[in-house]
């Protein structure tokens, strides 16, 4: 797979800190352009081994920005990440109440850097100064780690997948191994469905899963 990366953004689609610099430099000179990476893929339904009894779960999702708790972003990507459980037919109902027999999916996506952000600040200025005819690649990683107790004394799970979008300024071809998004918005949502769905997909594939 390739390095994983991803932009940061809150409600409404604006570019986070680590890569607003090179972005808004960027779209000042040319063109900004988004890449989700293809080292993950959507999961189909039909690729989960769903339990033959699936039993409710109450979820509780957490987005973090280098370790550290990003709110703005939890919100904005809390109704995407619940779909992308539901949809997975794991669960028979997903809640974000605590169930009577107490089984708890805790769902963690970290923003963690892979360009620096002198590198994004760097590339982003030199790439302002020329007017857009040396373009620049910025690239920051998610790591989504997925944690399952299907109760009290009930093994307790856990599993990690990666992803990366990539942001391009200025006359930069698209990066390899990636697909071009419509907008940040499209973007860090679908790395999030497709992040989350391969980690449920790693869970549920585990011996001790529903059992």
């Amino acid at each position: 797979m390739t390095d994983s990366m991803a932009v940061r953004v809150s409600r409404g689609g604006r570019a986070g800190a680590l890569v607003i610099a090179a972005l808004a430099l960027g779209a000042s000179s040319g063109c900004v352009s988004l890449y989700v990476d293809n080292g993950l893929r959507d999961v189909q339904p039909s690729e989960y081994q769903r339990p033959q009894v699936p039993q409710p779960v109450q979820l509780l999702f957490s987005f973090k920005t280098k370790g550290t708790a990003n709110t703005r972003a939890t919100n904005a990507l809390k109704q995407q990440v619940g779909d992308t459980v539901t949809a997975s037919g794991l669960f028979a109902s997903v809640s974000s109440e605590p169930l009577a027999g107490g089984a708890l999916l805790s769902i963690t996506i970290d923003n963690v850097p892979v360009t620096s952000e002198g590198d994004a600040m760097a590339k982003g200025f030199g790439t302002g100064l020329t007017l857009g005819l040396v373009g620049s690649e910025v690239t920051d990683g998610y790591v989504c780690t997925v944690d399952y107790q299907a109760g009290p004394s009930a093994p307790h799970l856990t599993e990690v997948a990666h992803h990366a979008i990539h942001a391009t300024v200025g006359a930069h071809g698209a990066p390899a191994n990636s697909t071009k998004a419509a907008s940040a918005d499209v973007a860090v949502k679908t790395m999030a469905r497709q992040v989350v769905g391969n980690a449920l997909k790693t869970l549920a594939a585990d011996p001790q899963f529903g059992h």
